[in-house]
C-alpha cells in the first residue's frame, strides 16, 4: 500500500527528525510502501490547505493513488479542532485514510471511517486546542509580570501589522466571518482568538 508521511514543526529552531525516523520505522513494520515525507516548519494555528507543503501533499496523494499519510500526533495537522476536522474530511472525500502514531490506528478501515478513530481525533484536537490556548494565556501573564517588573516595553513602532497582513494571519477568523453568520463570542471559540482579536478583524473586512 502507498503512503505519505507529513511532518511538522512550529519553529526553524526545531527539527523533524524524530517523527520522520519513527514514521518511516512504522510504514516498514506494516508493509506500507512510504513514497514522500512532506516536511515544513510552520505555526499549527496555520490553516493546513494555506500551508505550502500540506497543500504539495494532497496534490501528490490524488496523483500516485496514496491511501493513507502518517502523522505522528494530530496536533501536528493543526492546533485547531475546525482546522483539524476539516483537514481530515478533505482526506477522506478523496479516500485517503489517515493513520496516526499517537494511537496507532488508521481513520478508514474497509472503505468506512473509524469511529473509534474518529472520536480519538476530536478529543485529542480539543488537547491540542486548549494547550495552544494556554499557552497564550501564559504568554500574556509573563508580558503582564514583566510590565509590572518594568522590563516589558512592548513593540516597536515600526512593527504594527498594516491591515493586509492582519488579515493574512488571522485568515480563519476572516473565513467564518465571511461565510457563517456565528457570533463574535462563538468565532473566538471556535477559533482561539480574543474576542478583540475578532472584533479588529471584523473592521478590517
Amino acid at each position: 500500500m502507498n503512503v505519505v508521511a507529513y511532518n511538522r514543526v512550529s519553529s526553524e529552531t526545531q527539527d523533524n527528525h524524530r517523527q520522520k525516523a519513527n514514521l518511516e520505522a512504522i510504514a516498514k513494520e506494516r508493509g506500507w510502501q512510504l513514497k514522500r515525507t512532506f516536511a515544513e516548519k510552520i505555526s499549527g494555528t496555520t490553516k493546513a490547505d494555506t500551508r505550502t507543503e500540506f497543500k504539495n501533499l494532497l496534490t501528490y496523494a490524488k496523483e500516485n493513488e496514496i491511501k493513507i499519510v502518517l502523522v505522528s500526533e494530530i496536533s501536528r495537522l493543526g492546533r485547531r479542532v475546525l482546522d483539524v476536522l476539516t483537514t481530515i474530511d478533505q482526506l477522506h472525500s478523496n479516500g485517503i485514510a489517515l493513520y496516526v502514531q499517537q494511537f496507532n490506528m488508521v481513520s478508514i478501515e474497509n472503505g468506512r471511517e473509524n469511529p473509534i478513530v474518529k472520536m480519538l481525533i476530536q478529543m485529542l484536537a480539543m488537547g491540542a486546542e486548549m494547550e495552544n490556548n494556554l499557552r497564550k494565556e501564559r504568554q500574556i501573564q509573563g508580558i503582564q509580570i514583566a510590565k509590572l517588573n518594568g522590563k516589558y516595553k512592548g513593540r516597536k513602532p515600526d512593527s504594527v501589522s498594516k491591515p493586509e497582513r492582519i488579515l493574512t494571519k488571522y485568515n480563519d477568523v476572516v473565513d467564518l466571518l465571511k461565510s457563517s453568520k456565528l457570533s463574535l463570542n462563538r468565532i473566538s471559540a471556535i477559533t482561539g482568538r480574543s474576542i478583540n482579536t475578532v472584533s479588529k478583524v471584523r473592521h478590517l473586512i
